[in-house]
């Protein structure tokens, strides 16, 4: 199967997150960004990203998409047989998502040229039967993020709305540290405001993550951009 192209729509997303064994996560990141992240495309997904978490020094995670459900079960299997990624980690925690809203999907860059930048996911744990209210209230929060040196990436959710592990996900890139500090009031203010309504079901977790060499999510330099600004991604690639 060929490779799709950027801008094809991949509504299925999947975060995963591995614990990596001690000292395996080096070699990991090289296999995605000589060969796996290549591979996984032509089963017919796409793969958004591929990173080092900064906070865990085992951690690795990966952001990918599907057409379907049904494709994201085929190419899982596929996959797996051929990665042989498993024996690699002592866990993995997958949370499947889709975007909040027309529009709201990540956006991916071709893999070309080294990455830059950091992206951060924060997680947010959705209290069973929030979510309407939580995407609401939690939409208003995110535009307190919009800044120089800040694209959105993405905003996404679990599907329902009754899920007792339901989450949203706000996916950013950053031009680099000083932009994580300058945003980093935000993400604490919308954590207390989100959790003062009764809206969470536990803290949020904010993932700060070192993109990969060949991970598409990466900061465009080129860019001077104020998100949400997916145009401004696609014409600066």
């Amino acid at each position: 199967m060929t490779s799709p192209t950027p801008h094809e729509h991949f509504p299925v997303i999947e975060l995963r997150r591995y614990t990596m064994a001690p000292g395996a996560r080096a070699a990991i990141v090289h296999r995605f960004d000589d060969t796996l992240a290549h591979r996984f495309q032509h089963l017919g997904g796409m793969a958004f990203g591929h990173f080092c978490e900064r906070d865990r020094p085992d951690g690795f995670a990966w952001l990918r998409g599907f057409r379907t459900p049904a494709a994201r079960a085929r190419i899982v299997r596929a996959f797996d047989d051929l990665a042989h990624t498993g024996g690699m980690a002592n866990r993995t925690d997958v949370l499947v998502l889709r975007p909040l809203k027309a529009g709201a999907g990540i956006a991916p860059l071709p893999m070309a040229g080294e990455a830059q930048g950091i992206v951060i996911a924060q997680i947010l744990p959705v209290a069973p039967g929030r979510m309407a209210a939580c995407e609401r209230a939690a939409e208003r929060c995110f535009a307190a993020y919009h800044g120089c040196g800040v694209i959105e990436a993405g905003i996404l959710a679990t599907p329902g709305e009754c899920a007792a592990d339901g989450a949203l996900v706000w996916l950013g890139i950053l031009s680099g540290d000083a932009a994580l500090a300058a945003l980093r009031p935000a993400f604490d203010a919308a954590a207390a405001e989100l959790g003062a309504a009764g809206l969470l079901a536990a803290p949020p977790e904010l993932l700060v993550l070192d993109p990969g060499r060949r991970s598409r999510l990466r900061w465009v330099s080129a860019a001077s951009v104020t998100a949400p600004a997916r145009s401004s991604i696609m014409a600066a690639a």
